[in-house]
């Protein structure tokens, strides 16, 4: 179906194009319209003759061309006419004896024989008028006269000139003076081209969609049924009787290869000990590592990435070098790749990468690796060891594990590290010291208070919240009395509350003075039904 509907489709295009090519040409030789070149002096008349009435004539001052005003089965009707158009043009107009007719034409304009060549000669017949033969008019204007009166031989040279035309010869001169439709040739022949070209383009691009969606599901058609095969391949040899060698006939091209390479990893995610040890094996047996090993050192960014992964899933360790070396490249996912292939890869440290990373650690990276830590059940190391990194993304990454797996042994380096120089480390820090009850950093923010940033300053408060200490209560009040963040003043009277009986007993004692604000913010804080 899709052939014939095809064939259909180029058969109505050949039919399409053909009309329109025979219409122009035969527009072109049948409505041909002289242009005329200067200014037009109008006369008209009225003559009757024989119940015949002709009215009006246009004739040109400058022209070059003669005009026919008439033709009549019958001379002396061709003479009367004649009489009655001289009164008005002199000596220019002559009658013409061809194909039957006496034709009443103007020769020539008085003053333009030194321009249109040789005048037409005037020969007298038997009664001595002026009719001449149509043999005997030489112009150089011929073609033109041909396609105003018609005449066989001259409108063929016309015909000719306007098929060259169609060809495109930029030096003709039909191209200044004819139009077709208000057109010129030119502009028709662009046309014709552009229509032509952009229907060869569009058949052509229809082709190779065509043969392209058809090459696509044929591939995909043999992979599916080459994943079948060897899925049952691979679990007979891991639980039946076939062996490497029988693999060696179905791995025989790169495409065959590639697909068996995908299809055991998809069932090494579910293998453990002895199974997994075996699809390894059976893995660098038919030299598979060596494919993945070639892709992962591939220029092409996409190539190492699949590379990267076929590595870390079959637990391929050779190309290590390369993937660390990934780990700093300017591609985000990339460097995230590289990451996971790392932690798969390293049985006693799986983030020891962690130390050669000098670009910024994203967030993003740093949730999927922590999800890759928890799926796979990877043991976490102590992240302490990276609170001292160049890398400040290194060093919140390492704040944040520290909090998640709850390794309260960094107590005295996260105190450190709240004094760090970026202020999102500081923050965080803090945070993480709040979190974890680090009672040890309390007198560490007391004293950074003051020279902080706002962000940070909030962030000491809502710490020393968290963990209350009645040596810090001295500290809060003085941030109430002189902070005037309204936000500071609510933090600060959470964290004397916190410290029980003897902060609430404060806080009331607070509600006596004199400073009616404070009122408004112990009573917000002390109202139980606000949480």
């Amino acid at each position: 179906m899709k052939k014939f509907a095809l064939l259909i489709i180029l058969s109505f295009l050949s039919i399409t194009g053909l009309q329109a090519y025979t219409s122009a040409a035969n527009s072109f030789s049948g409505s041909v319209h002289v242009q005329e070149t200067a200014p037009v002096a109008n006369v008209f008349f009225d003559f009757n003759m024989m119940g015949v009435t002709f009215e009006g004539f246009v004739t040109s001052s400058k022209g070059k061309y003669p005009v026919q005003l008439g033709a009549f089965r019958l001379k002396s009707n061709a003479k009367a006419f004649l009489k009655n158009v001289r009164e008005f043009i002199d000596n220019d107009a002559i009658i013409i004896d061809e194909d039957g007719y006496y034709k009443v034409r103007i020769a020539r304009i008085p003053g333009s024989e030194e321009n249109s060549g040789q005048p037409a000669k005037e020969l007298p017949d038997s009664a001595g008028n002026g009719i001449i033969q149509t043999s005997s008019v030489v112009s150089d204007t011929s073609v033109a006269n041909a396609v105003i009166s018609g005449t066989p031989d001259t409108l063929e040279k016309a015909k000719t000139g306007v098929n060259k035309i169609l060809f495109i010869k930029g030096d003709s001169p039909w191209l200044k003076r004819i139009n077709y439709m208000g057109k010129s040739f030119m502009f028709i022949n662009a046309l014709i081209i552009t229509i032509v070209i952009s229907t060869a383009s569009m058949i052509i691009l229809l082709i190779i969609i065509l043969l392209n969606r058809r090459r696509m599901e044929k591939v995909e058609r043999l992979r599916q049924y080459l994943l079948e095969k060897y899925q049952s391949l691979i679990i007979d040899y891991l639980f039946g009787s076939t062996t490497a060698d029988d693999f060696r006939s179905v791995a025989s091209d790169t495409y065959c290869r590639q697909v068996l390479i995908d299809q055991m990893i998809d069932v090494s995610i579910n293998l453990k000990g002895e199974e997994a040890k075996k699809l390894i094996s059976l893995y660098k047996h038919l030299g598979l590592d060596r494919d993945s090993i070639t892709r992962a050192n591939d220029r092409r960014w996409h190539k190492k990435i699949k590379g990267f992964r076929e590595l870390a899933f079959m637990n391929i360790k050779d190309a290590n070098e390369t993937i660390y070396q990934a780990l700093n490249s300017s591609n985000e996912i990339l460097r995230m790749e590289a990451q996971i292939a790392l932690v798969r890869l390293s049985d006693d440290n799986p983030f020891e990468f962690l130390s050669h990373l000098t670009r910024p650690f994203s967030l993003w990276e740093q949730i999927t690796l922590h999800e890759l830590l928890i799926q796979h059940n990877i043991a976490a190391p102590s992240f302490k060891k990276w609170l001292t990194s160049p890398n400040p993304t290194v060093v919140m990454f390492a704040l944040r594990m520290i909090r998640e797996f709850k390794q309260n042994d960094a107590e005295e380096d996260v105190n450190i590290t709240i004094l760090h120089t970026a202020t999102a480390v500081r923050q965080l820090a803090i945070q993480v010291a709040g979190d974890l009850n680090m009672r040890s950093t309390l007198e560490t923010m007391k004293r950074m208070y003051k020279n902080q940033e706002y962000n940070v300053c909030l962030e000491i408060v809502k710490s020393m919240g968290k963990m209350p200490d009645l040596s810090m209560m001295g500290f809060l009040k003085l941030v109430l009395d002189k902070e005037d963040d309204v936000q500071l003043q609510i933090e600060a009277t959470k964290a004397i509350e916190n410290n029980g009986e003897e902060g609430v007993k404060a806080l009331v004692k607070i509600m006596k003075s004199e400073y009616k604000n404070y009122n408004i913010i112990v009573r917000h804080v002390l109202d139980r039904r606000i949480f």
